[in-house]
């Protein structure tokens, strides 16, 4: 089955596989400027604030994302340890809970998977200005550059540090991002398409977006892109899982994820009970003339998806070091 994709953007890159190599420091060394302004990543969720920080000096802590490219020249720094790919907005290019930090032109970073306080030049597109973009094709609108790193001592890691790296070890967060990506999808499968493709004939198929049975198709199928999130039991192993690692601490996060399954069901059944319309007309994109689906209630469904997703990323930010 060919992979699906979003009319509005491309899909991200796949991450590059690298080795994380043992480091105590970064190439250019040193503690941070004392006069940095200090940054979290809730902080960075406010583009606002970023740009009041446009050109000054900030310091943030975090964790090197093992995809960092292998030659140093920048590295994807996350507030959560063991992750080997940078996280993204869903079914988007755009960068989500990832920094990406450069170091001074000529310079390079050793790679680390100790937790590491990164200073430097923080750089914030200006507003209406296209974003940044990196070679794996990731966007973003704000960095750090000109940067260096040091190693976190122990004694400085805050005390929920240890539930985090449990959360991190499990693989929850990864698991989660999968399961707004599978919602998203339930929510939003009108504005998915199949691009252009050559066929094992040899001929060029013209690209289309998607019907209701290729939506079905997409969720049902054994194997196909989304069927992980339809298959029986789902949210409940998501949700036992989060119990398990600590259900006082994890509340809020438990209470989105049971928010999503409520919302997965009900945008479900608006697919297959037929809850949607179409219109026969000309699409540009593909040069063809061809249906177009709307559902009824697509705005409504991917409006309270974008609650949902704002609750589990002000959650995600809300773990500093």
């Amino acid at each position: 089955m060919k992979k699906i994709r979003l009319s509005i953007r491309a899909a991200a890159l796949l991450c590059a596989s690298v080795l994380l190599l043992p480091a105590l420091l970064c190439a250019c060394g040193g503690n941070g400027s004392e006069d940095s302004v200090k940054l979290s990543f809730r902080d960075a969720s406010t583009i606002d604030y970023l740009r009041s920080l446009d050109g000054k000096t900030v310091s943030i802590n975090g964790y090197m994302a093992s995809s960092s490219p292998v030659d140093g020249s920048f590295i994807f720094l996350m507030n959560l340890p063991y992750q080997s790919c940078p996280f993204c907005v869903p079914n988007t290019s755009q960068l989500a809970n990832t920094i990406e930090v450069y170091p001074a032109r000529g310079d390079s970073f050793d790679m680390s998977n100790q937790a590491i306080t990164v200073t430097g030049t923080l750089v914030v597109a200006a507003p209406g200005a296209a974003p940044f973009t990196d070679p794996y094709g990731y966007e973003f609108y704000y960095k750090i550059v000109d940067a260096e790193y040091r190693i976190i001592d122990a004694g400085e890691l805050s005390a929920r540090y240890a539930l985090w790296q449990r959360i991190a070890a499990d693989g929850i967060v990864g698991d989660l991002y999968s399961m707004f990506d599978y919602v998203y999808f339930l929510c939003a499968w009108p504005e998915y398409y199949v691009n252009t493709y050559t066929g094992s004939d040899g001929q060029t198929h013209p690209g289309f977006y998607l019907y209701p049975k290729d939506a079905l198709d997409f969720i049902k199928q054994d194997g196909a892109q989304y069927s992980y999130g339809y298959a029986d039991g789902y949210f409940d192993r998501l949700l036992s899982r989060l119990r398990k690692l600590d259900e006082k601490e994890l509340a809020g996060i438990i209470e989105t994820v049971s928010g999503a399954a409520g919302l997965a069901a009900e945008a479900l059944a608006e697919l297959e009970n037929g809850r949607y319309t179409s219109e026969f007309r000309h699409v540009d994109m593909f040069g063809t003339d061809d249906y177009v689906f709307t559902l009824d209630r697509g705005a409504e469904l991917v409006s309270r998806f974008d609650e949902l997703y704002s609750a589990f990323s002000a959650w995600i930010d809300s773990w500093e070091i």
